[in-house]
């Protein structure tokens, strides 16, 4: 009889390692189904011992030991994978079951047939970045895939989300389609499945098109990992254990010794300082016009009419020439709704949700007359009230601009002309994204207005594109909100390929001109000093604690303990951007610290944060700090 260490591979489930027993052999890597709290889970085996080795551990242990339920799969993972994961497990704070369960795609647990070929991939790890322009990247990434295939190897094309798989893969596999294979989530179980084993089959080199969960495909031959779209939000779990797709594939990469190249229009301030590309260029250039608009000026027009100036006189102009000359155009602002903030001219408080403590956004509602409050967290609707709540007054003032408010604006003004709109309280799936975009992209003249949801919809560049409002960007307490907007901005700017029209209230911002000029490295160079002042990173590496609770007392208690165990840090407290949510009340504990010494000299931090009570949410390298 042996007895095995295994990992499960299940929320909720905080231990990293359980013993079980077994009469059978059982081979390192192996995925096997266990009993945790009456409930069957799979799990991976990461060691086996006969029983007489351990015999003295057992008879002082306080509970007995249970049989293991079924081998499900012999030597599933790569070795490699396993020791990615236990670094990963580290890194962020986290058991390595949860670890592996965010890397893997959980059906693929129930296959039994694992069989892959012996050839070998990489020789040697190697980071490198690729930063330019769509067309110029996917160029790149072709001759990659050529190179790498003429050498027996294969190519993992990882993307962060199923938008940029639909985007990339028409290219990619131009030519070379019978040897791609294409995975992601939104793929039914039985295809899944069907398609890890063809992958897994193919003798052939093979260039995998997948999201993050398919880094776990055991595939010996893998020399060379893409991860495109660097900057994107989506490759950072929201949820425990809050891992980044970006360090596991560097860490993956150095494990089977792959090249690992980091791709985008504009790779994140950290990534590029932190790897000091020599081969980045320092431009992106566009033959669109390039125009600001100083809005401050447009306000003289309202100081004498007492309209609000929401489209600039020369955007007004754009347009009317969009439509004479069957063009088209996209306006973009970054609200949904009609009006994001209500302020009661007495007591001067913001309308909030009485749940969630959110500013209220005003929505008029599609094929209905009245106008209503809308959470944007707890999504709770309620009818526009006539006073304060707070003290009664009549006074109520709506302020700042959604995309409601721009369509209607743009419908009065131009009655004539088709428009499109596209947000997420309109679009509820992809179909209907899809059908906007190209039915906006076959009628002439046309206007398209939309959120950052467009982004996932529009895959080809139309002749005109303007910012109608960005301003708001910046007033979030965020270090990421400056490239946020320089981002936005580059990726607007793509689209257009005549006219790039920006209307702004700080029209002297650094930002906005090097931005306009595609000036990627006097924006780093701006952006590097600044965190460099504020230790941000890749000045220190940050590690976020949230704590939430419906008593507030409690929460505060719990929060001084907290900051007692952890004062060797300095660790900085704070609410929430939004802090109440659903009737909790959230706080977080901010902790700055040299990133060279994570997690390996850390090791007393590591244990502190490991200890920490199940609610209490660690997130090391926070996507966002609100």
């Amino acid at each position: 009889m042996k007895i095995l260490t295994v990992v499960p591979i299940s929320k909720g489930i905080f231990k990293n390692n359980l013993s079980y027993f077994t009469t059978k052999d059982v081979k390192l890597g192996s995925i096997v189904t266990v009993q945790v709290r009456k409930k069957n889970v799979p799990a991976i085996v990461i060691s086996s011992a006969p029983v007489k080795n351990v015999k003295s551990g057992l008879k002082k242990s306080e509970f007995s030991l249970k049989p293991i339920k079924s081998i499900v799969s012999d030597s599933f993972f790569r070795p490699e994978f396993i020791e990615a994961c236990q670094i990963a497990g580290d890194y962020f704070v986290s058991s390595l079951g949860l670890i592996i369960k965010d890397f893997i795609p959980i059906k693929i647990l129930e296959l039994n047939n694992h069989s892959t070929n012996n050839k070998k991939g990489g020789n040697y790890f190697e980071t490198s970045l690729l930063q330019t322009t769509k067309k110029e990247r996917i160029q790149n990434y072709k001759s990659v895939v050529r190179e790498e295939f003429a050498k027996g190897k294969s190519v993992f094309f990882c993307l962060s989300t199923l938008s940029d798989i639909n985007k990339f893969s028409y290219e990619l596999r131009k030519g070379i389609e019978k040897y791609s294979f294409i995975m992601h989530s939104n793929l039914p179980s039985k295809k899944i499945k069907e398609i890890w084993i063809k992958a897994l089959k193919e003798e052939h080199p093979i260039l995998i098109i997948a999201t993050k969960s398919f880094l776990s495909l055991p595939r010996n031959d893998i020399s060379t990992i893409i991860l495109e779209n660097e900057s994107s939000p989506f490759y950072k779990s929201q949820t425990r254990p809050f891992t980044d797709a970006r360090k596991f594939a560097e860490i993956l990469a150095s494990k089977i010794k792959a090249k690992l190249i980091f791709g985008d229009s504009m790779i994140r301030t950290e990534t590029y300082y932190r790897l000091n590309p020599t081969m980045t260029v320092s431009r992106i250039l566009s033959e669109a016009e390039q125009i600001i608009i100083d809005m401050n000026q447009e306000t003289n027009t309202w100081q004498k009419t007492k309209i609000f100036p929401l489209i600039s006189l020369k955007l007004q102009q754009m347009i009317k020439e969009v439509h004479e000359n069957k063009e088209k155009i996209i306006l973009f602002i970054n609200r949904r709704g009609y009006y994001p903030y209500t302020v009661c001219n007495d007591c001067m408080r913001t309308l909030l949700c009485e749940k969630c403590e959110t500013p209220l956004v005003l929505h008029k509602k599609e094929n209905e007359k009245n106008i209503k409050f809308i959470c944007h967290k707890c999504l709770k609707e309620t009818l526009a009230p006539e006073k304060c709540p707070y003290c009664q007054s009549w006074r109520l003032m709506t302020l700042g601009i959604g995309i409601q408010k721009i369509t209607e604006e743009i419908e009065k003004i131009f009655p004539h002309i088709k428009l499109f709109r596209i947000d997420s309280d309109l679009i509820k799936n992809s179909k209907q994204g899809n059908e906007t975009i190209k039915n906006f992209l076959n009628t002439s003249g046309s206007i398209l207005i939309g959120t950052e949801i467009l982004f996932s919809y529009v895959n080809q560049p139309v002749e005109r594109v303007a910012v109608i409002s960005l301003d708001s960007l910046f007033t979030l307490p965020d270090f990421r909100a400056n490239e946020k907007v320089f981002n936005t901005i580059l990726k607007l700017r793509s689209l257009s390929q005549k006219t790039f029209l920006i209307q702004t209230r700080m029209p002297n911002k650094n930002l906005f001109n090097d931005a306009t000029r595609g000036n990627i490295s006097g924006f780093y160079k701006n952006e590097l000093d600044a965190r460099r002042e504020s230790q941000y990173p890749p000045f220190k590496l940050l590690i976020k604690i949230t704590m939430e609770e419906k008593n507030s007392e409690k929460l505060k208690r719990d929060l001084e303990k907290t900051e007692k165990m952890l004062e060797k840090w300095n660790p900085l407290a704070y609410p929430a951007f939004i802090p109440k949510v659903k009737n909790m009340h959230i706080w977080h504990l901010l902790l700055k610290i040299d990133p060279q010494t994570w997690p390996d000299k850390q090791q007393e931090l590591r244990q502190i944060l490991s200890s920490l009570q199940p609610l209490c949410k660690v997130d090391v390298n926070p996507e966002s700090l609100l």
